[in-house]
C-alpha cells in the first residue's frame, strides 16, 4: 500500500494549492520543494514585484500632483529587509495552513524513480499519485549569463543610475515602469515590433504613450547582439546602435523545469519544452498529473491555483475539467492592463478620462472595452485604468456565467469607483451610457 495518496514536486502556487486542496480532502500529501514555500512566485516574482510597483506608482503619484513638491531618499536596504519580513509571513502562512490540513512538508530534491515512487536524501516516498509542479525559470542568454533576471533585480540594494532591460514583454515593462518611477534612466529593447507583443494594439499604445512620459527610452524591433560589463554596461543592438548603462536585465521569458529531478524516467509524452496534459491534466503516464508553469499555456500563478483544484477533484474522483475561456491576464504596467475572455465582436469603449474616480486620481489614460456576440451576450473584456487587477474578474464571471450587457448594466455599480467605467461599457452595447456619448 502506497504511503502517501499524492506525493507533489514543487511548493509554488500549483504545487501548495493541490496540497491543501487535497488535505482539505482527507488526502494524505507530501509537498517537496528544495528551496522556499511559495515557489518563484511568492518569493522571487509575483509578490516582491507587486511591492516594488506598488512603492513606484505611490511616489510617482505624489509627484505628479498639482501643487505637491516631494524630496525623499529611498533607503532599499531597509525596504528589502521589510519585502522579506512580508513575505515570510506570507509564506509562513501557507506552510501552517499545508500542516493544518495534514500535509507533510519535505524539504530537500526530489528524484523521480517511477510513477509511484521519489526520493528525497535518503528518504523514499511511495504514492498513488504523482503531481509535477516544478515551476520555470528566466531563460539566460548566452554571453549574458551574467546579467540581472527577476531575482537579482528585485533583490537589490539600491536603485541603479541607469539600466538596459532585454525584453520588452510584462515583466520588462513592469520592472522598467517602477525603475523609471524611482529615479532610474530606463532602456527597454524588443525584438519584436511593438513592446507586449501578442497584446492588442490599441491597448498597447495606451502603455506606449505612458513609456514615452516617463521618458523610457525604447527600441523596437531590434536584438542585442552583444553586451558586456566592465565596470558599466556596454550593449550593441544588431542595427550597430551602442548603447551603455550601469546595470542591464533580461526578461525575454521563461523556460519550464523539467530537467534535474528524474523526470525522462517516466518516458512522458511532452509538448515541445513542456508536459503534455489532458484536459484533466493528467499526464500520458496514468496516476502522474502536471500543473503550472511546466505546462502548456500562460504562465500565470492564478493557472496553477485553478488548475490545482482540477488534479485535486479528479484525484478524489469528482470528474472536472479544465476551461480556460474566461482566464484573466493582467500587466502591471502604467497604466494597469487586465484582460479576459475573447475580445473578439461587436466592441464597445469607454475612455478613462469620463470616469470621475480617474480624473480624482489624475488619471486619464486609459479606456473600458467589452466584447459581445450579436445577442449582446458578453465575450470578453480589457480594461486599461488605474486597479485594472482589482475589477478584471467581474468581467471573467460575466463571460463564465453567460451574461449580456444589460446584466452588467443594471447592476448597481458604487459611486465614486473606477469600477463604474465598466457598467459604462455595458451600457454603450444598447446606446445608453451615462457620462459618455458614442459618436454617431
Amino acid at each position: 500500500m502506497p504511503e502517501y495518496d499524492a506525493v507533489i514536486i514543487g511548493a509554488g502556487p500549483g504545487g501548495y494549492a493541490a496540497a491543501i486542496r487535497l488535505g482539505q480532502k482527507g488526502k494524505k500529501v507530501a509537498l517537496v520543494e528544495k528551496d522556499r514555500i511559495g515557489g518563484e512566485c511568492l518569493n522571487y516574482g509575483c509578490i516582491p514585484s507587486k511591492a516594488l510597483i506598488e512603492m513606484a506608482n505611490s511616489i510617482h503619484y505624489l509627484r505628479s500632483l498639482p501643487g505637491v513638491s516631494l524630496d525623499l531618499r529611498i533607503d532599499m536596504e531597509r525596504w528589502q529587509e521589510w519585502k522579506w519580513n512580508m513575505i515570510r509571513r506570507l509564506t509562513g502562512g501557507v506552510e501552517v495552513l499545508c500542516r493544518s490540513y495534514g500535509v507533510e512538508i519535505v524539504q530537500g530534491e526530489a528524484r523521480i524513480v517511477d510513477r509511484n515512487t521519489v526520493t528525497v536524501g535518503g528518504r523514499t516516498l511511495s504514492c498513488s499519485n504523482l503531481i509535477i509542479a516544478t515551476g520555470s525559470s528566466p531563460v539566460k542568454l548566452r554571453g549574458m549569463e551574467w546579467a540581472m533576471h527577476n531575482r537579482e533585480v528585485l533583490d537589490m540594494k539600491r536603485i541603479p543610475e541607469s539600466i538596459i532591460i532585454v525584453g520588452g514583454g510584462y515583466i520588462g515593462i513592469e520592472i522598467g515602469t517602477a525603475l523609471s518611477k524611482l529615479g532610474s534612466s530606463v532602456t527597454i529593447v524588443e525584438m519584436m515590433p511593438s513592446v507586449l507583443p501578442g497584446v492588442d494594439r490599441e491597448i498597447v499604445k495606451l502603455v506606449e504613450r505612458r513609456l514615452s512620459e516617463l521618458r523610457v527610452n525604447v527600441y523596437t524591433g531590434r536584438k542585442v547582439a552583444s553586451a558586456v560589463k566592465e565596470g558599466r554596461v556596454k550593449a550593441t543592438l544588431d542595427d550597430g546602435t551602442v548603447l551603455e548603462a550601469e546595470e542591464l536585465l533580461v526578461t525575454v521569458g521563461r523556460t519550464p523545469n523539467t530537467q534535474g529531478f528524474g523526470l525522462e524516467n517516466l518516458g512522458l509524452r511532452m509538448d515541445g519544452k513542456f508536459i503534455w496534459t489532458d484536459s484533466r491534466k493528467r499526464t500520458s503516464v496514468d496516476g502522474v498529473w502536471a500543473i503550472g508553469d511546466v505546462t502548456t499555456g500562460p504562465m500565470l500563478a492564478h493557472k496553477a491555483y485553478y488548475e490545482a483544484d482540477v488534479v485535486a477533484d479528479n484525484i478524489c474522483g469528482v470528474d472536472t475539467v479544465v476551461d480556460y475561456r474566461a482566464m484573466p491576464f493582467v500587466i502591471f504596467s502604467d497604466p494597469e492592463v487586465a484582460y479576459t475572455g475573447a475580445l473578439e465582436g461587436r466592441a464597445t469603449s469607454i475612455p478613462l478620462a469620463a470616469n470621475g474616480r480617474s480624473l480624482g486620481l489624475n488619471e486619464t489614460t486609459g479606456a473600458y472595452r467589452l466584447y459581445f456576440d450579436e445577442q449582446g451576450n458578453i465575450n470578453g473584456g480589457a480594461i486599461v485604468a488605474p486597479h485594472a487587477s482589482e475589477m478584471i474578474s467581474e468581467i471573467s464571471l460575466a463571460v463564465e456565467s453567460g451574461l449580456n450587457a444589460m446584466d452588467i448594466g443594471l447592476t448597481i455599480h458604487p459611486h465614486p469607483t473606477v469600477s463604474e467605467g465598466i457598467k459604462e461599457s455595458a451600457e454603450e452595447q444598447y446606446g445608453k451610457p451615462l457620462h459618455f456619448k458614442p459618436r454617431g
